[in-house]
């Protein structure tokens, strides 16, 4: 009886999800499956070690932090189940947006709280540490990849031998755009934290997501899947940059989408300002914007790339100071740290190559150099360019997003460590484009049976509109001594010989024959526009 119930139940459970729309699919996938990894996986920095997102909640509100969490994603699928087309956009963007503040903004001010209520150098992740005190350097007229951080808060971070106390690995712009902010709060006496930047920009890139796609369904799920990358939105807690990042990149997206490509060209560039991993999808941009256009000519090269001089002059203004103040430490901080070679490289670390290098015994220990340059650019420059001349061919978003994708895989998966992070940026770029894809095929089916209706109609349409020749004299229908069938359909029935007794009929003329069975023959034909329709 047992097994028979928990059979029904399971048939019950799966039948009821095949029955889920688009979003609810997507969104209780990504609720269900993230509150399942709050118990363990989902951790966050805390005073001196990693702790699940719950523990930062006190006795009590953490058990009701997890209830709430599991409740509200299971509620959206239960509501699509229960009311189907009554369960409004509106209300299921509404219980989107409270799952994301349940999962994300709730615990991301937890985080902000314990931070400003404790030390300042605890619940934060040392990245979001020094973008802080490089603005604060700035400020005191110091290049931040000329100095080093022993004189700051990331001193006590709870690392031992953080090789970031001498090298600042973030490109300019990241904390170029903090610079106004510390200034303001510290001359207020405000407390500043990071995050009071990197969430607004998660919660403006889960909004921008949805204009990438079109149809309710496909934005509500698209945004779901981006606004809860298991890989990425608890980085957000701690106050990684990634979102960031990826707001500008999707701003970019949407503007090209739109023909906006100034606009667009300089948010990749402030993209690529912030950050080398939206440095690489510049080639691809480039590309796009050429391959639009189709130049035949270097006039015309030049305006398909005129769009992109704002962008260049952006770039020079963020990254020529820095090189020329100082080349080397800029250099150091940026290349040979992450790269290997500095005094204090990055530790080998994550889940890419590096780590089955170091795992299988290659690499002797983590600070070791080893030449992973050369192994990024072996592997990552093909699939470049593999990418690019596909993007020149068919120059697509979706084309452009995969090629950027694949390629910045490539390029981080064999280079010196990588995160998790990291691959919650790449799944992040690469998730628009199966709707995309599935959009593109949806239009190139819509399309495709009309024309194939207009190819079949058109011999009997035009055969049925063409009027008789007036200057031919009319013929007499000839006739014959010998009495003939008129000719008739195979699907009429057979005609009754003349009974003697009666007079016979006078033979009917071969055209009068014609025009008898005229009728039933366009019947059975495609000369009717719904005929030629329906055959499809």
């Amino acid at each position: 009886m047992l097994a028979r119930a928990l059979e029904r139940s399971a048939k019950w459970a799966l039948a009821a999800w095949r029955g889920l729309s688009l979003d609810a699919t997507v969104v209780a996938t990504v609720g269900i499956g993230n509150w399942l990894l709050l118990f363990a996986n989902h951790t966050t920095v805390a005073a001196t070690r990693d702790v699940p997102l719950w523990r930062l909640f006190p006795p009590g509100a953490d058990v009701a932090f997890l209830v709430a969490c599991g409740t509200i994603a299971f509620a959206y699928a239960l509501r699509d189940h229960r009311a189907g087309a009554a369960f409004s956009p509106r209300a299921r963007a509404l219980h989107l947006a409270a799952i994301v503040a349940t999962f994300v903004v709730v615990p991301t001010i937890a985080s902000i709280v314990l931070r400003e209520t404790g030390k300042p150098y605890t619940y934060v992740h040392d990245g979001a540490l020094m973008v802080e005190e490089a603005a604060r350097k700035l400020l005191n007229g110091v290049n931040p990849y000329a100095a080093d951080y022993l004189d700051t808060p990331l001193f006590f971070w709870p690392m031992i031998n953080n090789p970031a106390l001498y090298h600042l690995t973030y490109f300019p712009f990241m904390f170029l755009v903090s610079t106004p902010f510390v200034w303001l709060f510290d001359h207020l006496g405000i407390f500043w934290d990071q995050r009071y930047l990197y969430l607004p920009a998660y919660l403006a890139a889960c909004a921008l997501v949805p204009f990438l796609v079109q149809g309710a369904a496909r934005r509500l799920a698209l945004t779901a899947a981006v606004a809860l990358n298991p890989q990425l939105f608890p980085f957000v807690v701690e106050g990684r940059n990634d979102f960031f990042v990826l707001l500008l990149l999707f701003a970019g997206v949407a503007l090209l989408m739109r023909e906006r490509r100034t606009a667009s060209s300089l948010a990749f560039a402030a993209a690529g300002a912030a950050k080398l991993h939206a440095l690489l999808a510049l080639p691809f941009v480039a590309t796009y914007l050429i391959a639009t256009r189709r130049p035949r000519t270097g006039r015309e090269l030049f305006a398909a790339l005129t769009p992109t001089l704002p962008a260049a002059v952006f770039l020079l203004v963020a990254f020529v100071p820095f090189l020329v103040n100082d080349f080397a430490a800029f250099y150091d901080d940026v290349v040979r740290y992450n790269a290997g070679g500095a005094a204090w490289t990055y530790p080998i670390s994550g889940m890419g190559f590096s780590a089955l290098l170091l795992a299988l015994g290659v690499i002797p220990y983590r600070q070791a150099d080893f030449p992973f340059a050369a192994i990024e650019l072996a592997v990552a420059v093909p699939v470049a360019a593999w990418w690019l001349v596909r993007l020149w061919r068919r120059p697509t978003i979706a084309t452009l997003l995969s090629g950027y994708a694949l390629t910045l895989l490539a390029f981080l998966f064999f280079g010196r460590y990588f995160q998790g992070n990291y691959l919650g940026f790449i799944a992040a770029v690469f998730t628009p484009v199966p709707f995309l894809a599935v959009a593109a095929q949806a239009r190139r089916g819509r399309r495709s049976p009309r024309a194939r209706g207009a190819l079949r109609r058109t011999p009997s349409s035009v055969s049925a509109v063409v009027p008789p020749n007036p200057a031919a004299p009319r013929q007499p229908a000839p006739s014959f001594a010998a009495p003939r069938e008129p000719l008739r359909s195979p699907l009429a029935p057979a005609r009754m010989p003349p009974s003697p007794a009666l007079p016979r009929e006078p033979t009917p003329s071969l055209a009068a024959s014609a025009l008898s069975s005229a009728p039933l023959e366009t019947a059975l034909g495609e000369a009717s526009p719904m005929g030629a329709a329906s055959a499809d």
